[in-house]
């Protein structure tokens, strides 16, 4: 379930909140009922999960326990896992402070954290709520919000209707959207790879030349939507419409045969021999399973 309102920690007192260090210094979250982590792709490790758990049980956490992670992707992503897993699971509610989160890693109970530079590839599904606060967007800089704006360029090539001048709008038309293809599809089974667009590429990306993710998955759109067109499967003008408006927006960093080879390893391949693509459309997400030569030849 999604809500949305104005973020008070005297409103969690009963909770443990997990955030990270700059959040802790921003907004003053601070207490005995509140864990800190490392800022950023940093936080998403084996022992950071490991020493939330360790918390967890230091503090008396229950299986009617609740967990409260305020914070970007990062802080999501590692306290929803250690949430999972402690005691088989316990209550999860997810406050998103950047757009990205907002619109998309806040929403839908994905849990991840990465193993030997291969982004998100140890995770979990966890049933957690959302609560929403526009007004962490107020400490954002450019760089995180340029960062939120990439995922939102995909729900509007996914065909989602949104004045990119109205933040707020922008922020619900884009998370209720999500919302409902989870709650359709959890497990991420059928109708949830859609938000897959831009992520195959992106997270090699992400990972090879160390940008936000927000930024690679624009870039990842970018090439996907190359592939789409090769394969005919979006139009000529769907295509310049939607690349030249990610090179306006956004830097484009190259697609060479060493990053292709991450790609291998991308959580959405059904198998050893093909990599597993969402494809953006003039008709919503297409999935096709492509062999690394092929991907390289459209794109290398």
């Amino acid at each position: 379930m999604i809500t949305y309102g104005k973020f008070d920690k005297a409103s969690f007192v009963h909770n443990l909140i997990v955030t990270d260090e700059n959040l802790q210094r921003l907004y003053g979250i601070v207490g005995g009922n509140v864990y800190a982590l490392p800022c950023g792709e940093q936080a998403k490790s084996f022992a950071n999960a490991e020493a939330l758990c360790r918390w967890f049980l230091a503090k008396g956490l229950t299986r009617n326990g609740h967990v409260v992670a305020v914070g970007g992707g990062s802080v999501g992503d590692v306290t929803g896992f250690a949430a999972s897993i402690f005691m088989r699971g316990v209550d999860l509610t997810i406050v998103p402070t950047t757009l990205l989160a907002m619109v998309d890693s806040g929403i839908g109970g994905k849990t991840a954290i990465n193993l030997d530079g291969v982004k998100n590839v140890v995770g979990s599904f966890v049933h957690a709520d959302t609560f929403i606060d526009v007004g962490f967007l107020h400490t954002l800089d450019d760089e995180q919000m340029l960062s939120g704006m990439g995922e939102i360029t995909k729900y509007r090539m996914l065909g989602v209707d949104v004045d990119v001048a109205d933040i707020g709008g922008t922020v619900r038309a884009c998370a209720e959207y999500k919302q409902k293809l989870c709650e359709m599809d959890f497990y991420d089974k059928g109708l949830r790879h859609a938000l897959n667009c831009g992520h195959t590429i992106g997270h090699a990306l992400e990972i090879a030349c160390d940008i936000p993710h927000g930024v690679a998955v624009a870039d990842g759109l970018y090439y996907e939507c190359e592939i789409a067109h090769a394969l005919g499967l979006c139009g000529d003008e769907y295509r310049a419409r939607w690349q030249n408006e990610i090179k306006f927006h956004f830097p484009l960093y190259k697609v060479t045969l060493s990053l292709l080879k991450a790609v291998k390893y991308d959580k959405k391949n059904v198998d050893g021999n093909t990599i597993g693509f969402a494809l953006p459309t003039e008709n919503g997400a297409k999935n096709v399973n492509l062999t690394f030569d092929e991907v390289a030849e459209i794109l290398c």
